[in-house]
């Protein structure tokens, strides 16, 4: 008997998975982003455990499974980085051969993010890259051109996460509310490798959210609405990319 409940906890311990995700709490939104992630791992039913930590130091980098890079002003993060060991740190988790690192960067993370910034000055803004986008700053205007407006979803995948409401109430499946708060936006996407996740409800479809490999970003704030979507689906990038086995809606 005592054998049997011995090889029980043993296989539960085996069976038991956790996912470490981080938010870089150095400027913007991360309370709120936090608050996200709390509630989405209160949520889930898929056995996986959600494990959320606040990163302020580089040497919690390498523990992590994913991380979010909120918005923010980009080049005074960009200073806090460099002079904080961060650029290092993220460059060797994001790219390592064994298991890279998935990131999310919203708004100013979706800035350093990008493989092109136009009208980048020399020694502006860090650029981790990873993504095939060029990015434009400040793409929609100053502080006080910033708006809120529903986005079409281009990814089915994101149709398919959590039933949720945005801020401005109920909405279509194919639809979320997006926040632009002084916005980067995508310019322009530079290979067939990027996945478009969703756009702007207008004739000329202006991109404003993206994936790549382990790397996702958007224009937007996704953290300052009601909807768990966008959190849903990075954490599904962050499952895959531990437990390439386990099912998901997200190709990383």
């Amino acid at each position: 008997m005592t054998l049997f409940a011995r090889e029980n906890c043993d296989l539960t311990r085996m069976t038991e998975r956790t996912i470490k995700v981080g938010v870089l709490c150095i400027q913007g939104s991360f309370i709120e982003h936090i608050s996200m992630l709390q509630r989405l791992a209160d949520t889930r039913s898929d056995g996986i455990t959600l494990s959320v930590v606040d990163v302020r130091r580089s040497s919690q980098v390498a523990d992590l499974d994913g991380l979010i890079i909120p918005g923010g002003e980009s080049t005074t993060l960009s200073v806090f980085l460099r002079n904080n060991n961060f650029e290092e740190a993220l460059k060797l988790w994001m790219f390592d051969e064994k298991r890279r690192g998935v990131v999310w960067g919203t708004c100013a993370g979706l800035i350093l993010l990008s493989d092109d910034l136009a009208g980048q000055k020399q020694g502006g803004q860090v650029n981790l890259g990873g993504i095939d986008i060029q990015c434009s700053r400040n793409m929609y205007g100053r502080q006080i051109s910033s708006f809120e407006c529903q986005l079409t979803l281009q990814d089915p995948a994101l149709w398919k996460q959590s039933a949720s409401t945005g801020s401005s109430g109920l909405q279509k499946e194919n639809e979320c509310h997006g926040v632009f708060i002084r916005a980067p936006g995508v310019a322009k996407v530079n290979s067939p490798n990027v996945k478009i996740l969703a756009t702007l409800p207008d004739a000329d479809n202006v991109v404003v959210a993206v994936q790549q490999d382990n790397l996702m970003a958007t224009s937007f704030h996704p953290e300052l609405t009601d909807d768990l979507r966008w959190h849903s689906y990075f954490v599904d990038m962050v499952i895959k990319n531990k437990y390439p086995e386990k099912k998901s809606l997200v190709d990383v």
